[in-house]
């Protein structure tokens, strides 16, 4: 089976002989869908089913173009209870589109209510990979196709990790890194030593400044690369892959100094009306403005220019393009997806919280005066996601419990990104204003927040929880001027009357509930 291509049923099916037990069968069999119960699927049916595994295997079809993700997999895990199935491989197809995804659903059903109308399910995971078309496949192919034959749960499981993804993506990164600043990678049995590639000015190969260089230039590059994700309102990628790819590399010579010390410094740093007559072209039009100091150029940058005049460190730091060559190489095979995953829905593509792995483990990667790892020194530990996860509802729950007084049940259900629990416990109006006041007061404070991968996971939790309770903002918005001063007021009623409100809201809770700190 070829995943970059569009979706094929028999070719699916012989795929999964070759994928699954030998006690896989295929059996079709048409799922009812009731539409009143289902608000994204419009079609589903089961394939097959794995004795072994305990495993079924499910198509379906949904007609969104976007591509809600949360709503898709609610609507996914009510029919694996409607039909007491605990663990599906389901196909997510859609009408508008030849790119689909291959998902390992699993739920625990209430084993006390099989019987019953509406089954109660808890724990709901989806963990997909992204096919067809428009997808980078290296990744799939390799875990559902080299690796052979699936042996047991446990190596079905870990086929579909996320962690294992981003490991196997880390390793090269940091492998990357190490060829920039030279040193040695690898266990001890198999361990390569390389040369640094980068010459800064009057600086010592892995002097602190080499270092801190290199963790920049790889964290400026990636977060480019998901700027090539993201798309503007005419469908057009807000950076162009004319600039930014191996093809873009093997385009233009000296890449660094001619390409992307303009794209940094020249052009995601400053507004478009101050930009050089040189980047006013369609290519770099549509390239944003990013205020939050990414692209600002360090000292330690050696990044000096005068009009249209090349950096007066041109000839003094060196980056081969050979090694963007390589670097590149890597990220092309990796999908990269803008949506930040959650423990609820995870696709196994890298998302933007690789940027807090990278930022904040490539420095321990290295000590310059002993060369090796300088984890312990400072303190660089990375949290996994589902730790974080687990911190942000607690910390929510105990809070909203203490404020609200609402039934834990219910502020359970609100707070979790499965949307039938909703059903089950929902909130009166009255509680729903209780929880948007309640959210609007909450301080949430990180003391060591590294990159912000709690502080980001409380972002996530509370404009979801909002979107929930206040769908059209008219609650939250009420209560936010009615304490401001006429000119704020009106400065928020603009914003609200002209921008998205979601944006709007994200900024708020960003700047008045959530606080972190760190060294």
């Amino acid at each position: 089976m070829r995943f970059d291509q569009s979706y094929n049923k028999q070719e699916f099916l012989k795929f999964l002989k070759d994928f699954l037990p030998e006690d896989f069968t295929d059996k079709e069999e048409d799922i009812i869908i009731n539409n009143s119960r289902y608000k994204e699927i419009g079609a589903a049916k089961i394939l097959g089913f794995c004795e072994s595994l305990d495993l079924h295997v499910l198509e379906t079809t949904h007609n969104r173009e976007n591509d809600p993700r949360i709503a898709i997999a609610t609507d996914a895990f009510k029919i694996l209870a409607d039909h007491w199935i605990h663990k599906a491989l389901v196909i997510f197809k859609s009408k508008n589109s030849e790119n689909y995804r291959l998902s390992f659903l699993t739920i625990t059903l209430d084993s006390g209510e099989k019987n019953k109308v509406i089954k109660k399910y808890s724990n709901a995971r989806r963990h997909s990979f992204y096919l067809g078309p428009d997808a980078k496949v290296n990744t799939p192919t390799k875990y559902l196709v080299k690796n052979g034959k699936v042996s047991d749960l446990a190596d079905l499981t870990e086929r579909f990790s996320l962690e294992v993804v981003n490991k196997e993506f880390y390793k090269e990164i940091s492998e990357n890194f190490i060829k920039l600043v030279g040193g040695t990678f690898g266990p001890v049995k198999s361990k390569k030593t390389y040369k640094a590639a980068l010459k800064l000015p009057s600086v010592d190969d892995q002097s602190q400044a080499s270092l801190e260089f290199a963790v920049r230039l790889i964290g400026r590059i990636i977060f480019c690369w998901f700027l090539r994700e993201k798309k503007s309102k005419s469908g057009v990628a807000l950076m162009p892959k004319d600039l930014l790819s191996l093809e873009a590399v093997n385009k233009y010579s000296d890449y660094y100094h001619q390409v992307l010390e303009s794209i940094f410094f020249e052009v995601l740093n400053k507004p478009l009306k101050s930009r050089g007559e040189q980047f006013s072209d369609e290519l770099y039009s549509l390239i944003p403005y990013l205020n939050g100091g990414l692209f600002s150029p360090h000292e330690d940058d050696y990044y000096k220019r005068r009009n249209n005049e090349r950096s007066a460190y041109h000839d003094t730091l060196i980056i081969p393009d050979e090694w963007f060559s390589g670097f590149f190489k890597n990220l092309e095979t990796y999908n990269f997806t803008i949506d930040e995953n959650t423990s609820f829905d995870e696709e196994l593509s890298i998302d933007p919280e690789m940027l807090g792995r990278i930022f904040e483990n490539l420095l321990a990667e290295i000590d310059p005066e002993t060369g090796e790892s300088a984890r312990k020194s400072t303190g660089s530990f990375y949290t996994p996601r589902a730790i974080v996860d687990y911190m942000v509802d607690e910390s929510l729950f105990a809070y909203l419990k203490n404020r609200t007084k609402i039934d834990d049940k219910k502020i359970r259900a609100i707070i979790s990104y499965d949307l039938g629990d909703d059903i089950n416990d929902p909130l009166s109006q009255d509680e729903k204003h209780l929880i948007v006041s309640s959210l609007g007061d909450v301080k949430m404070l990180d003391p060591a927040c590294g990159s912000g991968a709690f502080p980001i996971g409380v972002l996530q939790k509370i404009v979801f929880i909002l979107q929930q309770v206040d769908s059209n903002g008219q609650g939250w918005f009420k209560r936010q001027i009615k304490n401001t001063s006429s000119d704020l007021r009106r400065v928020i009623e603009r914003e609200f009357a002209n921008k998205n409100f979601d944006y709007i809201r994200k900024l708020w809770v960003i700047r008045e509930n959530i606080f972190g700190v760190d060294i």
